[in-house]
C-alpha cells in the first residue's frame, strides 16, 4: 500500500509539470504560442553611391605631324635649282626649288606685247567710232556704216580684256616656277634632283614643324566611349617617362576591318626628341558623362557567370542580378538592377547568405545598425 501511494504521487508531479506553460516562449499577437526564431545576423553593408568611374583603355599607334605635304611643280619644266635637303628647316614662304623660267619669261614677254598692240588698236577704234558718230548726226554717213565701226570698237575692247587675262596667266606661270613653302616645317624627303623634269610627281616632302600628335586606334568594344578632353598618357620609346596629354579629336568612323576608331592626341615634347613615325602606346582614361551607381568590389557575387548583389530591404536579403560596367581597384559600376541609395551586403557574408535570410545591416565601423532603404530596382527572382 505504501508503494502504491508513492507511485501515485510521482505520476501527479509529472502530469503537473507537463501541464505548466512555457514561460520562455511569448504568446503571438493572436493569443497563440509563437515559435522560437533566431536573431537577425549582423552583416557589413553599404549604401549604394554614385560616381563617374574612369575606364582604362590601352591603344597603340604612331606619332604623326599635323600636316605632311608632297610638293611638286605647278608648271612643267626642268628643275633648275633645289635649295633645301632632308632635315632642312624652312619658314613659311621660303623658296624651296625653281623650275627653269626661260620658256615662261618668253611667254610673258609675248603676252605683254600682244596686250600693248590690243590697247593701241582699241584706242584707234574708239576714235573712229567718235568720228563716225559725229558724221552720222549730220547725215554724212549711213547708219549701217556707223554700226560697223561701233562693232569694230567693241571687238577691239574685248581683245584688250583677252590680252590682259593672257598676260596675267603668263605672269602667274612665271611666278609658279618658284615653289615656296606653304607653312613652316622641315624637309623629310627629297624625291628629285636638278635637271630632272618636274611636273609629273612630287619633288620634296614637307612636314609641319611644331606640335606632333599621336594617332592611335581604339577598340570599338570599350566600356566607356572616348570623348575629346579625356586624359591620356603617352609612352614613346625615345622618352624615359610618359607624356601627359588629352584626347583632341575622335573619328566618327569605325574601321570595319579592325573594328577600331581613330583618336588623336597632341604630343607635348618641348625637347623635340619625339619624331614623326615613332611607335606610341596610349593609356586613355575616359569617364562617364553622368554618374552611375557604384558599389565596393566585395559586394559583388557571381553565380554561373551572372553577377549579383545582395540587397537588403526591411531586413531581408534579396539577390539582384546586375550588369557591371567599369571596375577600378576598389569599386564597380552598376549599369542596371540597383539604384543609388539602396543598401547591399558586402564582405565575406556575400558568399554565404541565402535569399530571404534576415539580417541586420551595419554600415560603418561603429557597428551601429541602420534601417534598410527601399529600392526602385526590381530583383531577379
Amino acid at each position: 500500500m505504501t508503494a502504491f501511494r508513492a507511485a501515485a504521487l510521482a505520476l501527479t508531479v509529472l502530469v503537473g509539470a507537463c501541464a505548466e506553460p512555457d514561460k520562455d516562449v511569448p504568446p503571438s499577437a493572436d493569443g497563440g504560442e509563437r515559435a522560437v526564431t533566431a536573431a537577425p545576423e549582423r552583416v557589413d553593408a553599404e549604401r549604394v553611391g554614385s560616381a563617374r568611374l574612369q575606364s582604362r583603355i590601352t591603344a597603340s599607334g604612331s606619332i604623326a605631324a599635323r600636316r605632311v605635304t608632297e610638293l611638286g611643280a605647278e608648271v612643267p619644266g626642268p628643275l633648275l635649282a633645289i635649295h633645301v635637303d632632308v632635315g632642312s628647316s624652312v619658314e613659311q614662304g621660303a623658296e624651296l626649288f625653281r623650275i627653269d623660267p626661260g620658256t615662261y619669261e618668253m611667254a610673258l614677254a609675248e603676252a605683254r606685247a600682244a596686250l600693248t598692240l590690243a590697247r593701241a588698236e582699241a584706242r584707234h577704234a574708239e576714235q573712229e567710232e567718235k568720228r563716225v558718230d559725229s558724221l552720222l548726226a549730220s547725215r554724212s554717213v549711213s547708219r549701217q556704216h556707223y554700226e560697223q565701226v561701233r562693232t569694230q570698237a567693241e571687238v577691239a575692247r574685248a581683245r584688250v580684256t583677252q590680252m590682259e587675262a593672257r598676260t596675267a596667266r603668263a605672269s602667274r606661270d612665271l611666278e609658279r616656277t618658284r615653289v615656296r613653302a606653304p607653312y613652316a616645317g622641315s624637309i623629310v624627303a627629297r624625291l628629285a634632283h636638278e635637271g630632272a623634269m618636274a611636273g609629273n610627281g612630287p619633288v620634296l616632302v614637307l612636314q609641319e614643324s611644331g606640335t606632333l600628335e599621336a594617332v592611335v586606334n581604339v577598340p570599338e568594344a570599350t566600356p566607356v566611349p572616348v570623348r575629346p578632353g579625356d586624359p591620356v598618357e603617352l609612352f614613346v620609346e625615345a622618352l624615359d617617362r610618359p607624356l601627359g596629354s588629352h584626347v583632341e579629336r575622335v573619328s566618327d568612323r569605325i574601321d570595319p576591318a579592325t573594328r577600331t576608331y581613330e583618336v588623336r592626341c597632341p604630343v607635348p615634347d618641348p625637347s623635340r626628341t619625339v619624331k614623326a613615325g615613332a611607335y606610341v602606346r596610349a593609356e586613355l582614361a575616359p569617364a562617364r558623362a553622368h554618374p552611375l551607381p557604384v558599389v565596393a568590389r566585395d559586394a559583388l557575387l557571381t553565380r554561373d557567370g551572372q553577377p549579383y548583389v545582395l540587397r537588403v530591404v526591411d531586413g531581408v536579403v534579396t539577390p539582384v542580378a546586375v550588369r557591371v560596367g567599369v571596375v577600378d581597384e576598389q569599386r564597380a559600376e552598376l549599369l542596371d538592377g540597383i539604384a543609388a541609395g539602396d543598401v547591399v551586403v558586402r564582405g565575406e557574408a556575400v558568399r554565404r547568405l541565402a535569399a530571404g535570410q534576415r539580417v541586420e545591416p551595419v554600415l560603418d565601423a561603429s557597428a551601429q545598425p541602420v534601417a534598410a532603404a527601399a529600392s526602385s530596382a526590381e530583383p531577379v527572382p
